[in-house]
């Protein structure tokens, strides 16, 4: 198992995962990963890396792309507007560094030109719509509140396929002290 982290940081950044505690009674944020990309005084950004929807970018930007990625929801604010994260670094001009090997947007056209040339893959690719948002203090309210656990970020757990498996493997990230209530019931009353 990896441990990410040995002390709880109780400050977020951009770079770090939010992991909602198990009964977040909130359904747009229940069991969710969500990566962190942006902490300043004015606000919060990040996208829910374990809510796969049913369309693909061939369905929201057709023609644009050669391959057809999965969409996922990266939170409820901005509903209309399309976002990725990748691990192409620089090699995608305007794209913004998120932590170790993850970077966020930057010029969607080169991904075609990234692909054929096997510079990248689909997998090195993930594509939101919409994305999570916070006021000014209000997320640290919240972790304040214990709605949030915060770790360090890990490549593997953001672009990680077992979407059922995500937020039970951040938790046990955490360390022996979170651990058992990876395995929680949806419903605390089944406890």
């Amino acid at each position: 198992m990896e441990i990410l982290n040995k002390q709880y940081d109780f400050t977020p950044h951009s770079g770090q995962l939010l992991i909602s505690e198990p009964f977040l009674s909130d359904p747009n944020f229940r069991k969710t990963v969500i990566l962190l990309c942006e902490h300043e005084f004015h606000g919060s950004v990040g996208f829910v890396l374990n809510r796969l929807l049913s369309t693909t970018t061939s369905d929201i930007i057709p023609g644009l792309l050669d391959h057809e990625f999965p969409i996922f929801y990266g939170g409820p604010v901005e509903q209309n507007t399309l976002h990725f994260i990748h691990r192409c670094g620089s090699l995608i001009e305007d794209s913004f560094p998120i932590g170790k090997n993850v970077f966020w947007g930057g010029n969607i056209e080169v991904i075609n030109e990234l692909i054929s040339k096997g510079q990248a893959n689909i997998h090195d690719f993930k594509f939101f719509i919409g994305y999570s948002g916070w006021a000014s203090g209000q997320l640290n309210v919240e972790i304040d509140q214990k709605a949030w656990w915060l770790t360090n970020l890990s490549e593997n757990l953001v672009f990680m396929d077992d979407l059922e498996e995500m937020w039970p493997q951040a938790v046990r990230n955490l360390g022996q002290d979170f651990a058992y209530l990876a395995d929680s019931p949806e419903d605390y009353h089944w406890n």
